[in-house]
């Protein structure tokens, strides 16, 4: 697998990932996080022009992501974020299931590019919070996100926070 930044040619790929996410997410008790307009093309075409990646393995899109360096609503977290430095953002991760490994390959090669990684997820996304356990990111708060409501909100360091 490997990471290049979004293209144009990608959004039939990414929608199709988003579909197989959000079937998913409602196979697993999650129905909440992302309804039928989220995320879509909006998304896409901001990650084209900003900060999204996706996930390529034999020339095949497999996972599709944003890193950016600031969220303005973690500024306000019911909680406590590790550290006050600066850091990167993870946002609209999704591999469909296509690839076994896909999420645990972002989260790695977004911790080797942002030493300081914070990211939230809904609280019914079982898979993803299970995910990020398994990887040492730690509970920080709830955070709430326009549009979208509260989540809950966690970090990691590379120096091992």
């Amino acid at each position: 697998m490997n990471i290049r930044r979004i293209t144009q040619k990608d959004a039939e790929s990414v929608m199709r990932i988003f579909e197989q996410s959000r079937a998913f997410m409602r196979d697993n008790g999650n129905r909440e996080q992302w309804n039928t307009d989220y995320p879509g093309l909006e998304e896409i075409e901001a990650g084209i022009e900003k900060d999204g990646y996706v996930v390529v393995e034999d020339e095949k899109v497999v996972g599709v992501f944003v890193l950016s360096d600031y969220d303005e609503a973690y500024e306000k977290i019911k909680g406590k974020w590790l550290d006050d430095e600066p850091y990167g953002v993870i946002h609209t991760m999704a591999s469909g299931g296509a690839r076994s490994g896909a999420g645990q390959f972002i989260l790695d090669w977004c911790l080797d590019k942002k030493e300081n990684i914070r990211l939230d997820t809904h609280k019914d996304n079982s898979p993803m919070r299970n995910l990020l356990a398994k990887n040492g990111y730690q509970y920080c708060g709830v955070v709430t996100l326009e549009g979208r409501g509260e989540r809950l909100a966690f970090q990691k360091t590379g120096t091992g926070s």
